[in-house]
């Protein structure tokens, strides 16, 4: 099989270390800290910041906190075991300009340092992954944005929600895993 991979919050950590960054912000700004902890976004309610403190703190972070994100645990061992069960991995993240300014290269880099294999990389312009999804015939995606998922199973795509602390409520009916070891059995139960 094709599985289709999002980097953020699905191979990486990314909830944890935006968060991290953000509270450093926070205390720069107002001191407010977290006003609601049910948010689903950390970027978005959970703070008292206006859209545009949101989107200059995207421009002058995203790229040093991409270097930073550290892998969810199991990821790049149930990924090595997905491709010796013969699937091939295409990560498909949405990473653009303005919040970065070498999207290519700062996810190329981490990706080799942090060992994790894939046959291919696309970054997509827009967050609706769907159309890279059909151009590259996958057969199973792993996003961790239940809209996302949404859209792509919408158009015919197997897609499994890759579970976060800020998402459980989003379930929905949806496939969804729990960690890696859990993606690893939900995809091997729809090899068969």
């Amino acid at each position: 099989m094709i599985i289709g991979l999002d980097i953020d919050n699905v191979v990486s950590a990314f909830d944890e270390k935006i968060l991290e960054y953000v509270l450093i912000e926070d205390k720069n700004k107002r001191n407010s800290g977290i006003i609601d902890k049910n948010a689903r976004y950390i970027t978005q309610g959970m703070f008292d910041w206006s859209k545009e403190e949101y989107d200059d703190f995207y421009a002058n972070h995203m790229e040093n906190i991409a270097k930073e994100l550290r892998t969810r645990r199991d990821c790049r061992k149930i990924i090595n075991k997905l491709v010796e069960d013969g699937h091939k991995i295409i990560l498909i993240s949405h990473r653009a300009f303005p919040h970065y300014i070498q999207p290519e290269k700062t996810t190329l880099d981490w990706l080799r340092k942090r060992k994790i294999p894939f046959d291919k990389l696309i970054l997509s312009s827009s967050p609706d992954k769907t159309q890279e999804c059909i151009e590259n015939r996958i057969d199973i995606m792993v996003d961790d944005r239940s809209t996302q998922c949404k859209i792509i199973r919408s158009n015919g795509i197997n897609c499994i929600l890759m579970l976060t602390k800020y998402n459980k409520k989003e379930i929905d009916g949806m496939p969804y895993a729990k960690n890696w070891k859990n993606l690893y059995e939900v995809i091997s139960s729809w090899k068969k």
